[in-house]
């Protein structure tokens, strides 16, 4: 029988080596972006509440989230680019970027659909951002194709706090709904980028970020990061390294043929 190892599984094989943190994915089919440079467009929306943050201050701000963040990764292909101010519906402002209440289970409002790339903008419906201005922001993949994300919807809380945020806060709240935007979740761990709650002000992404990015936009080259998992909780991984790999390798083949019971839950923010 002969057995052919993906890039993405071989990386799965490295994730289960030692007891280590774990990433989650934000969608069943663990979808990734075809191509690995992906524009950030800006929706030229008016801001009541952000006036005094630029279209061009929110490419910047975009940029350089990118730049400081996830284009750092030596063991990602993903490369985040500037993009251009775009002219959108009014429904970016206004809706809600899921047609159902059940956030964990999000299925994407047609009106706010994303074609291509990623598309930031303001909006000011409170059921966004769980009705509270301590929300600063939600991000998501909303044009999925089976494994392919062809486009991803930042949102801005118009009603929040993000203009009152120090430069450096911006960028790492950005950075970290990028991440949401092409494939991610959360981390349960608070050092790493994707924690779910804000914390001080972060600089670099964190092995979970690393290891989860790394999965969904492979380099190419060996893996040689710290260990991860997709599981929701730190687990004991195997010690033995020849034990590892063949466990890796019997991974593999279940995968093949089961390949829905490894993948993650659904989690839309």
């Amino acid at each position: 029988m002969e057995i052919r190892i993906s890039i993405r599984s071989f990386l799965l094989i490295s994730l289960l080596c030692s007891q280590v943190k774990a990433f989650t994915l934000n969608n069943s089919a663990a979808a990734s972006f075809k191509n690995d440079e992906i524009k950030i467009n800006i929706a030229e929306i008016d801001c009541p509440n952000l006036d005094n943050i630029t279209y061009t201050d929110l490419l910047d701000i975009a940029q350089e989230a990118a730049n400081r963040f996830w284009n750092t990764v030596p063991t990602s292909s993903l490369e985040l680019v500037r993009g251009s101010v775009q002219s959108v519906s009014s429904n970016f402002y206004t809706e809600q970027i899921c047609s159902n209440s059940d956030t964990n289970n999000c299925t994407p409002n047609a009106a706010l659909v994303v074609s291509s790339d990623i598309l930031i903008s303001c909006n000011n419906n409170s059921a966004n951002f769980s009705g509270s201005s301590h929300v600063l922001a939600v991000g998501a993949p909303n044009n999925i194709d089976g494994e392919n994300i062809n486009g991803a919807l930042i949102l801005i809380n118009d009603s929040g706090t993000f203009d009152t945020l120090s430069r450096d806060e911006q960028i790492a709240v950005i950075a970290h709904e990028l991440g949401h935007a092409v494939g991610l979740g959360h981390s349960q761990h608070d050092h790493n980028l994707m924690y779910y709650s804000s914390v001080s002000t972060r600089y670099k992404v964190g092995e979970d970020d690393s290891d989860g990015i790394s999965w969904l936009y492979p380099s190419g080259q060996p893996f040689s990061g710290g260990c991860g998992t997709i599981n929701l909780v730190d687990n004991e991984g195997p010690k033995n390294g020849f034990l590892t790999f063949l466990l890796g390798v019997f991974l593999i083949i279940v995968m093949r043929k089961l390949r829905n019971l490894i993948r993650p839950n659904y989690r839309a923010f």
